[in-house]
C-alpha cells in the first residue's frame, strides 16, 4: 500500500477542470487504461514505465473526489469524450454563461488549459486553494483578480512544447545544411576527388533572419535557440509581447514585413476564427524566393493549394510541414507529390513534432502533483502569482 493510500480519508474535494482538449488528465490515466500498443512502446522506451504511472485514485486516495469537467461541445477535440468517460466526471457545458461561476463557488481547485477565465468568475470562489494552468501561456488567467483574493496561480511548463521547438529546428537545420543533398552525394560515392568540398546551398544560420508567426509557448524556445545561433529573429502576433522581446532577443514587425524579411518563416499561431487561413497566395507572394516555410502548428492556418503553387512556381524555395489541413494527409495530396519529387526542398512529417517519451503524460502529471503539494501544505511549483 502506498503512502497516499495509508492516509485516512479527511474530506471531500471538488476539482474543476476546464479543458477542451483532454490533455490535463492524460497523466492520471491508470496503466490499464492505455492501449496495449502504447503500454508496450512506453515499456520499451522506459523499463520503469509501469511504476511511473500514477492514477488519480492513487494520488488523491485520501479524499473523496468530485471531478467537474467544463467544456465547449463545439471546441472539444477528437478523443476528448474517450478520456472524459474514463474519469466519471460531471460534464458541464461552458456555453451556459453561468456554469463557470456556479461550479467555482464551492470548488477547491481549478485546472485550466488554453481557456480565458473571467475575473468575475472568482467573485464567489472563496474556497479555491489553487488555480493551476497547463502551460506557460496563461494570458487567460486573471492574475490581479486571483492575487486580490489570495488565490495562488501556478503555470507548469510543457515538455511537449519543447519537443515541438526541437522539431522546428531539426527541420530548419536539415534544410539549411542541405543534409538530403549531402546524403545523396555520399550514397553516390561521387566524392573521391572532392572530399570535404563546399556543398552548394549550405548556409550559416547567423547570416539569416528567422520570422516567427506567433510568439506563444512553442515559438519562445524556438527563439531562444535562434539567439544561441546569433540569428536575427523577428515576429508578428495578434498580441504584441513587449515584455518578452528583450529576453528572447526578438523584434516585433508588421505582418507583411514578417513575410518579406524572413529567410526562414516558422508558423506558431494557435488555430481559431481569427487565424484560420491566415496564410495564402498573397502571403507566399511576399516571401523571398529563397525562403524556407515551416509549419508545425495547425494545417488549417495555411491554404495548402497556395503553398503547393508557391513551391511549384519557385515563389518560395522550400517547405517543411508537420501539420496538415486534413489528417491523415490524403495520399493524392499535392504536397505528397512534391515531397516525393523534391525531397531536398519539401519535407513532410506525420504531425509527430510533439513526440518523445512521456511528453503529455509528464506534463499532465506535474499539474496534479501540484495539487497534491497544496493538499500536503507545501508550496506549489511554478507559481506565477
Amino acid at each position: 500500500m502506498s503512502e497516499h493510500q495509508m492516509r485516512n480519508p479527511v474530506e471531500k474535494l471538488k476539482i474543476v477542470v476546464w479543458d477542451n482538449i483532454g490533455n490535463t488528465l492524460l497523466g492520471m490515466r491508470p496503466w490499464d487504461a492505455w492501449p496495449p500498443g502504447v503500454r508496450e512502446r512506453l515499456s520499451i522506451e522506459d523499463p520503469d514505465a509501469r511504476s511511473r504511472v500514477v492514477s488519480i485514485d492513487d494520488l488523491l486516495s485520501d479524499h473523496e473526489i468530485e471531478l467537474v469537467w467544463l467544456c465547449d461541445p463545439v471546441k472539444s477535440q477528437r478523443g476528448f469524450r474517450a478520456v472524459f468517460d474514463e474519469f466519471g466526471a460531471r460534464l458541464m457545458d461552458t456555453s451556459d454563461p453561468g456554469a463557470i461561476e456556479r461550479e467555482l463557488a464551492d470548488a477547491d481547485f481549478l485546472i485550466l488549459h488554453k481557456e480565458s477565465l473571467p475575473a468575475e468568475a472568482l467573485d464567489n470562489a472563496g474556497g479555491l486553494r489553487l488555480i493551476q494552468h497547463l502551460g506557460l501561456d496563461y494570458r487567460g488567467v486573471p492574475l490581479e483578480a486571483a492575487r486580490s483574493r489570495g488565490i495562488p496561480v501556478a503555470a507548469t511548463p510543457l515538455i511537449n512544447y519543447s519537443a515541438v521547438a526541437e522539431h522546428v529546428w531539426a527541420m530548419i537545420l536539415v534544410d539549411l545544411k542541405r543534409l538530403a543533398d549531402q546524403r545523396d552525394y555520399m550514397t553516390s560515392r561521387a566524392y573521391r576527388d572532392e572530399w570535404g568540398a563546399y556543398h552548394p546551398g549550405v548556409q550559416i544560420v547567423s547570416d539569416l533572419t528567422l520570422g516567427l508567426l506567433g510568439l506563444g509557448e512553442i515559438a519562445r524556445p524556438v527563439a531562444r535557440i535562434a539567439r544561441a545561433f546569433n540569428m536575427r529573429t523577428i515576429y508578428w502576433d495578434i498580441t504584441r509581447f513587449s515584455d518578452l522581446e528583450g529576453s528572447l532577443g526578438v523584434e516585433y514587425v508588421d505582418g507583411d514585413d514578417l513575410f518579406t524579411q524572413s529567410d526562414v518563416l516558422s508558423v506558431q499561431l494557435a488555430l481559431n476564427e481569427q487565424t484560420e487561413g491566415i496564410i495564402g497566395a498573397r502571403e507566399f507572394g511576399l516571401m523571398k524566393p529563397t525562403a524556407l516555410f515551416v509549419n508545425t502548428a495547425r494545417g488549417k492556418l495555411v491554404d495548402e493549394h497556395a503553398l503547393a503553387d508557391a513551391l511549384e512556381s519557385g515563389e518560395i524555395r522550400a517547405a517543411a510541414i508537420d501539420a496538415f489541413a486534413e489528417e491523415p494527409v490524403p495520399t493524392d495530396s499535392r504536397l505528397h507529390a512534391l515531397h516525393e519529387a523534391h525531397p531536398q526542398r519539401v519535407v513532410l512529417t506525420p504531425h509527430s513534432a510533439a513526440q518523445g517519451p512521456w511528453t503529455w503524460i509528464r506534463d499532465s502529471q506535474e499539474l496534479w502533483f501540484n495539487i497534491r503539494r497544496a493538499l500536503d501544505g507545501e508550496s506549489a511549483h511554478h507559481l506565477v502569482c
